[in-house]
């Protein structure tokens, strides 16, 4: 099937590339065809022409890091969901937060952690056509260590095994239960691979910022096990020997990062590596004044949240690609919403071409799919939105709903407000 769309402005999500004027956009079985100027299609009398001759067209938005299961809600105690929630609760929730995602333009997700699969199995459904959402590329369970940041027995009494808790994580020490860990994510049908390699929660009290998970050696088992089966690996860090660890073992995309130096960024950049800020937690919790009760805890977002921004301008200054990412899932951040985060990337310094690059070409780069989706390009799937406006002056205007005129998955329409 055919379709062209008639496009005001396009802009492709490409770097060092103008915004486009009067463009025809041809469509034929889901994938972009040809993009010219008007003057070069001569409709067919049969063709369907979408009229976005006052719209701009751009690619649909990547999320590359969700927690599908989560709702976003503060009052949610995500840690033992398993153990409150029926599972086809939780999977119900997790299929209802993924039509989110596409009514506000996130045409591709990347979940990083969800227990009992859901992630694989609301993947498949959505890629079977029975159920509607975006393109997810799920990991499954997340790997940790004992004690680790998604270990939940931190929140069970002594003596409760972690598959009773059935939570986001996996626990392995050692290289061996690494490989078993990946192995096992791998079996069950992930796309990639999520690791901790730093964690927060025991320095805290001492003022800490952050201290290793995960040795090298069970990463760079994990990494290889991963990376073998054509999967990449992505690490929840902060800073630290755990990321340098991380760097070394191979790990692909950095998650967090909020205190990462000089010299883990160059490292990051000449290994062409991607830094995933998730600023949206942090900064949430500063919209709504929600300031942790917990002293230690108080202690740590405030250096979090100060460090943040800074953190991200000096990445894109020495040259780390920097991909979007919401972590949705967690308190105050609600699935669809990644547009905040990149009015927050904007506030950080990058310019607005930077940041719609990241929101596009580069995430898709980052998750591997660069020659499925990400841009305005030949060849790629036709995932697009139709915007009243241009993002690349006022990106809050892909915060409004209302001014997604319509967005587009495979070159179907999926979602119309025209």
């Amino acid at each position: 099937m055919k379709l062209l769309i008639q496009a005001g402005y396009v802009i492709t999500g490409l770097p060092s590339q103008p915004v486009r004027r009067k463009q025809g956009i041809l469509i034929e079985d889901g994938l972009i065809q040809a993009i010219d100027e008007w003057g070069q299609f001569s409709p067919e009398d049969d063709l369907p022409v979408i009229d976005a001759r006052e719209l701009t067209v751009m690619p649909g938005l990547i999320d590359a890091h969700t927690h599908v299961i989560h709702s976003g809600d503060p009052h949610e105690d995500w840690r033992l969901i398993a153990l409150s929630e029926l599972t086809p609760t939780t999977t119900l929730k997790a299929a209802r937060h993924a039509r989110r995602q596409v009514e506000r333009g996130v045409t591709t997700i990347r979940d990083v952690g969800a227990s009992d699969w859901i992630d694989i199995a609301l993947r498949d459904e959505i890629n079977s056509g029975r159920q509607f959402g975006p393109r997810i590329l799920a990991a499954g369970h997340g790997i940790t260590s004992t004690g680790g940041h998604m270990d939940a027995r931190k929140y069970a009494r002594p003596g409760i095994d972690n598959d009773l808790l059935n939570t986001i994580g996996a626990v392995a020490d050692g290289p061996d239960e690494g490989r078993r860990a990946a192995r096992m994510q791998i079996l069950r049908g992930a796309d990639l691979i999520k690791i901790n390699a730093t964690l927060s929660e025991y320095v805290r009290a001492a003022g800490g910022q952050c201290a290793p998970e995960m040795t090298y050696e069970t990463m760079a088992a994990i990494c290889q096990v991963a990376h073998n089966n054509g999967r990449k690996v992505a690490a929840h860090c902060h800073g630290g020997r755990g990321v340098q660890d991380a760097i070394n073992a191979g790990v692909d995309t950095f998650e967090h990062g909020r205190f990462l130096t000089d010299e883990l960024l160059d490292q990051l950049a000449e290994r062409g590596r991607f830094l995933i800020p998730t600023l949206s937690p942090e900064a949430r919790r500063a919209e709504l004044g929600d300031i942790p009760e917990e002293p230690a805890l108080l202690r740590w977002t405030t250096m979090a949240t100060d460090a943040m921004y800074d953190t991200v301008a000096r990445a894109h200054a020495r040259g780390v690609q920097i991909a979007t990412g919401t972590d949705a899932g967690m308190p105050h951040v609600r699935h669809g919403d990644l547009a905040f985060e990149m009015i927050h990337l904007a506030e950080a310094d990058l310019p607005h071409q930077a940041v719609i690059e990241a929101a596009t070409s580069v995430a898709a780069t980052a998750l591997g799919i660069e020659n499925v989706t990400g841009a305005v390009a030949a060849g790629l799937a036709a995932d697009l939105l139709l915007v009243d406006g241009d993002p690349l002056r006022d990106i809050g205007i892909l915060n409004d709903p209302a001014r997604i005129k319509a967005v587009l998955q495979g070159g179907r329409v999926t979602v119309d407000r025209r």
